[in-house]
């Protein structure tokens, strides 16, 4: 846990004296009274009404805006004043969230303090079941947790259509999360009703200074000197100026962008630094020596400020200003970065950064990792491996694995939750890569009658299970009937997906691939010249491009092929 009284006990919320160490930005401190003041006065913010009335029902209490909007700060002052006799829980990691579970007794009210959630969602944190039982117990416990827009928006239902298969259960699994949330937004822009109360604290001038700034920016913002880090990040890409600084900035950020949420180690960034700063132009941006580029980009932007580019020492390792994130940039994600974080993350944070990068194209980065979470027990990782052709084990043994955590989220959750029709599928699935097909066709068949029910006819999931009865329809050798059921399921998913979505062209490439192995390659020769023509947007490397490949191959050296 990140905070603890000094016999390691589990602090009261009235006994927390300072938002700083609960992860509230710092703004330029004060000597006030022979004391350092970190903080300003708190300024009464509009959706106060709203937040007290979820924290007073309990339970999972969610604030989300923008980076440096004020959600820390709202949430602790709110806490304080209607929680104080609650015990205070913060885990510092995602792992910490399982021993949290382990550890708390259920021996008095608490709250449990998730800051910045995107930390701790995904298998091996906060989960479905893990959130369940932190809220089970007969004590009053609320979870409070904030949440950078830019993330809370990845998980909305309208995100859902640009999630492949690849990242779709780690994508459906977060908004299993959020959805049992009481989300209370609040905007970076403050109204005019806030900026009244902030005028009355006359007495402090960093308040004074933030609301001089104008309407364009947030007062929160403006305390915590978000745009003028900015702009000192961008100016330090001018030649001569602090472009190796800028570099190391800008590696920190990426780490925090695919999903790599912990201080980087020292010697790790200097490293990877390297690679940034040759895409900027190397030697012709006259870098300055590595120490000066730490020192300024470890500098506060204001006299006695408190915020930098990069947050730690050499020690802690480093870590990006979480404002710098959610910066609009075109520049991908580099290969030797997406590669050092898969090996610096535990495995269970590991597999989520690898479905990021699986997604942005560093199919040979990812898979490793992948093998890594399925052999550590992360089902959805060994499913991934199986549908790409790369299995961990055999299927048979695939088989047993799913159906026992399937029977386990079954106990937990009864059998129509979604958690456990995904599973379900998983079941089928591997019962149809052992052979099994009647069985599998039974299996799927009812699954897709009661998913419909759950989640809709034309949901991309009910669309998943159907595919799969008509593969295993036509892997039992009812070709005929196969294929009708084959091509009505990928009309059907072109309809309701679009023709260019990822899981429609690799069902495409499936009918070819079931036709080539039943002999008939003239017709799988077809479908896939034309699958081909249709796969030039996906980029090269793709595995759904990289199977179409091997296949149009093979299928040219056949002997059938005229």
């Amino acid at each position: 846990m990140a905070i603890a009284t000094s016999d390691g006990q589990f602090p009261l919320v009235r006994d927390l004296r300072d938002p700083v160490a609960v992860g509230v930005h710092p703004s330029e401190a004060l000597e006030l009274a022979g004391t350092i003041d970190r903080l300003p006065a708190y300024v009464t913010r509009d959706l106060e009404p709203q937040l007290h009335s979820a924290l007073r029902r309990g339970g999972f209490v969610l604030l989300v805006g923008e980076s440096t909007a004020g959600k820390t700060r709202a949430a602790f002052e709110a806490m304080r004043l209607l929680l104080p006799d609650y015990h205070f829980l913060a885990p510092s990691t995602r792992e910490a969230v399982e021993v949290l579970l382990e550890d708390w007794g259920g021996t008095g009210d608490c709250v449990v303090w998730l800051d910045d959630l995107e930390r701790f969602l995904g298998p091996g944190g906060l989960t479905l079941s893990a959130l369940h039982r932190l809220l089970a117990p007969q004590d009053r416990v609320v979870v409070l947790a904030t949440m950078r827009s830019h993330e809370y928006t990845r998980y909305g239902d309208r995100a859902e259509r640009e999630v492949t298969g690849v990242d779709q259960e780690v994508w459906r699994q977060g908004r299993s999360v959020l959805r049992q949330a009481q989300v209370v937004h609040i905007e970076r822009r403050w109204t005019v009703a806030e900026r009244t109360r902030a005028r009355a604290l006359v007495a402090d001038p960093r308040l004074s200074r933030a609301l001089a700034g104008g309407e364009r920016f947030g007062v929160a913002e403006m305390l915590a000197a978000g745009p003028e880090l900015a702009q000192a990040w961008q100016h330090g890409w001018v030649p001569g100026h602090h472009p190796r600084g800028a570099a190391l900035v800008a590696a920190a950020v990426d780490a925090r962008r695919a999903g790599y949420h912990r201080p980087m180690p020292a010697e790790v960034l200097k490293r990877l630094h390297e690679s940034y700063l040759e895409r900027r132009g190397g030697p012709e941006l006259r870098p300055e020596p590595f120490q000066e580029a730490l020192t300024w980009a470890l500098a506060s932007t204001v006299p006695a400020g408190a915020n930098s580019l990069l947050l730690g020492d050499a020690i802690r390792g480093y870590l990006a200003f979480d404002y710098l994130i959610d910066l609009p940039t075109r520049e991908p994600i580099l290969e030797a970065l997406w590669q050092v974080v898969l090996e610096l993350a535990p495995v269970h944070e590991a597999y989520t950064i690898a479905c990021n990068a699986w997604l942005a194209g560093s199919f040979e980065s990812a898979h490793p990792t992948l093998r890594r979470a399925a052999q550590a027990g992360i089902g959805q990782a060994e499913g991934m491996l199986f549908e790409f052709g790369m299995p961990l084990q055999s299927a048979e043994r695939a088989l047993i694995s799913a159906q026992r955590r399937l029977q386990a989220l079954r106990q937990e959750l009864g059998d129509n939750h979604e958690d456990c029709l995904m599973a379900e599928s998983q079941v089928s699935t591997f019962t149809a890569h052992c052979g099994r097909y009647d069985e599998a066709i039974l299996l799927s068949s009812e699954l897709a009658h009661r998913a419909a029910s759950v989640f809709g006819s034309e949901h991309r999931i009910v669309l998943g299970i159907k595919f799969g009865v008509a593969w295993s329809t036509f892997s039992s050798g009812a070709h005929h009937e196969g294929l009708e059921l084959l091509d009505s399921a990928v009309r059907e998913s072109t309809r309701v997906l679009g023709p260019r979505d990822l899981a429609v062209l690799d069902r495409r490439w499936w009918i070819a691939k079931l036709l080539t192995d039943a002999g008939r390659e003239r017709e799988a020769q077809e479908r896939i010249r034309s699958l081909q023509s249709d796969c030039v947007f996906i980029p090269t490397g793709h595995p759904v491009k990289v199977r179409v490949e091997r296949l149009s191959n093979r299928l040219q050296q056949s002997p059938q092929n005229p």
